[in-house]
């Protein structure tokens, strides 16, 4: 794992606060807590509802992939310097098992980062079970 010595544990906890960045849009709909930061690493959590599971009973893949991608650039946060912004260039979701109830968590982990883009790794647990694996690349842009 990459050394973070610009992290800033300040932003951290304001992001672990509500707020409109996560409160509006589709992580307001989906309701995405976000549970804790270290230094390259986040975790954030979203509740299996009933209005997210397909007719089949099982959680939409889109509801996974949305939460895969929002830990995937909101990990960076803390690590990058002020005016920063991450945007998700690509990234690979594996399906692993189904999800029907529960909570389902998406802990990241950025292992590698350059001054311009970062790749992040995210398992998705549902309870003690691995339902999801992802990678991605973020580019890491400057303001403008």
């Amino acid at each position: 794992m990459p050394d973070f010595p610009g992290y800033s544990q300040t932003v951290a906890d304001a992001m672990l606060e509500p707020g409109d960045l996560i409160e509006i849009g589709l992580m307001g709909f989906l309701e995405i807590r976000h549970v804790a930061f270290g230094p390259g690493t986040m975790v954030a959590e979203i509740d299996v509802r009933d209005d997210l599971l397909t007719p089949f009973g099982t959680l939409h893949g889109g509801v996974v992939s949305a939460l895969a991608d929002h830990v995937l650039g909101s990990v960076m946060y803390p690590v990058m310097d002020r005016g920063q912004w991450a945007a998700t260039t690509e990234f690979k979701l594996n399906l692993l098992r189904p999800v029907r109830e529960g909570v389902l968590t998406a802990s990241a982990e950025i292992i590698s980062m350059s001054r311009r883009t970062a790749v992040v790794r995210i398992d998705i647990t549902n309870g003690d079970r691995l339902c999801a694996a992802a990678q991605g690349t973020v580019s890491i842009q400057d303001p403008r």
